[in-house]
């Protein structure tokens, strides 16, 4: 976690892959996260709740930590990449009294009969557990997602220990293979390995030969593109726009990465009415790299200092060691222009023992810190993971702006 002064402190393991773990994502603001491993599991983990170990006076372990709640095994190949669709509900016998706890509460009752609730908090089981995620494996043309329900404990013990089940809603099937994803908004984005983004619409109405009880109908409504229309392209043009990384900033925008080291932002979504969408009109483009683009993180909006203007903003990090923060500036809509990408703060990450070499930045990720000693005051801060194992904190800070 990160703590005051915006260093990082070790919390935790989490230990049951038996291989490396390639993906995360966290499910909910209850502890609940979610990880992929080389041994081709998604596991459900509990970060909050029954995370110590039980000892005697002694000092002997009465019982281990419940912080492994479910392993799923119904993956064909190597799950590499995780996107949470909906939280869902998620209800310990500790939690304080809400509307999820007595819906639960009233749901097992009716199940299994009165003394259910009582005997689950003597025995401390989980309540209730769902959610649904997405899931994608490497080189693949399908995105599955899952439904996750708590398991019927009425026959006895719970399988694997899982407390939690899952079941395949829905696949989405794209024209190429899909090199990354991202979900919110009802929506999904798919970056493909020619460089094209498909955006797809979670619709109300009910597919008939949709999978599952839950499911709903997803539609195609946008692709976007880096091409200009009709004109033909080497093997080699088009691996350079393989898309690697993409991030929502909102409804109407988003920001894409691909493999030349060039990022784009894509925005007035919801204004568009072309099914096709290119970039000249509808993009703001920058090359950042010539290595690889790492990772993309949404911060919360940034006020430019000069007019008070909030503007959406994220950062980007790069494998030639640079992190960069940059906001999409509102220009004025009566003069009919678009908004202006730039870049309002940029850190290049050294190695300790000599600052003229640059580290590769391999991942990243975003936290709330806080800067007043009474947690009043909050900015975002910068998790970097390192190719020397390192992790550190940064602070972007609005103190000049570069137009992109």
């Amino acid at each position: 976690k990160t703590v005051s002064g915006g260093g990082v402190e070790f919390v935790r393991e989490f230990k049951g892959h038996k291989s490396g773990v390639v993906a995360l994502a966290t499910l909910d603001r209850k502890g609940r996260f979610l990880s992929a491993g080389m041994d081709k599991t998604v596991r459900l983990w509990d970060s909050r709740f029954d995370c110590e170990e039980e000892l005697d006076e002694e000092g002997n372990i009465l019982r281990e930590p419940l912080t492994h709640l479910a392993t799923f095994t119904s993956f064909e190949r190597l799950v590499y990449a995780i996107e949470v669709m909906r939280e869902g509900c998620y209800v310990r016998p500790t939690d304080d009294i809400d509307m999820a706890m007595i819906t639960a509460m009233a749901k097992k009752t009716a199940m299994q009969g009165a003394g259910a609730v009582q005997r689950a908090a003597v025995l401390r089981e989980i309540i209730e557990c769902s959610g649904s995620f997405a899931t994608l494996a490497r080189n693949d043309r399908e995105i599955n997602i899952w439904n996750m329900n708590v398991v019927d404990k009425t026959d006895g013990n719970l399988p694997n220990g899982n407390v939690a089940k899952i079941d395949l809603d829905c696949v989405i099937n794209h024209d190429a293979s899909i090199g990354t994803m991202t979900v919110g908004h009802n929506l999904i984005l798919a970056g493909d390995i020619m460089g094209v983004v498909t955006m797809w619409e979670r619709s109300k109405r009910r597919s008939l030969t949709s999978w599952g009880g839950n499911s709903k109908t997803w539609t195609k409504v946008h692709k976007f593109t880096p091409w200009k229309s009709g004109v033909l392209h080497s093997p080699a043009e088009i691996s350079k726009q393989s898309i690697l990384r993409l991030c929502f900033l909102d409804r109407e925008t988003f920001v894409s990465a691909s493999k030349s080291g060039t990022i784009r932002v894509w925005d007035n979504i919801d204004a568009l009415n072309t099914f096709e969408v290119y970039k000249k009109k509808n993009s703001h483009s920058m090359k950042i790299t010539s290595d690889l683009v790492s990772g993309i993180q949404k911060l919360a909006p940034v006020e430019d200092p000069t007019t008070g203007e909030l503007c959406l903003a994220f950062s980007v990090s790069s494998t030639d060691g640079h992190v960069m923060s940059m906001a999409l500036y509102p220009r004025d809509p009566r003069k009919k222009v678009q908004d202006e990408l730039v870049m309002f703060h940029v850190h290049n990450n050294t190695a300790d023992e000599d600052e003229s070499k640059s580290v590769d930045v391999d991942s990243i990720a975003v936290s709330e810190g806080f800067t007043s000693t009474n947690g009043d005051s909050f900015h975002p801060v910068v998790i970097t993971g390192d190719s020397h194992g390192e992790i550190k904190t940064l602070k972007p800070e609005w103190k000049s702006v570069a137009i992109c």
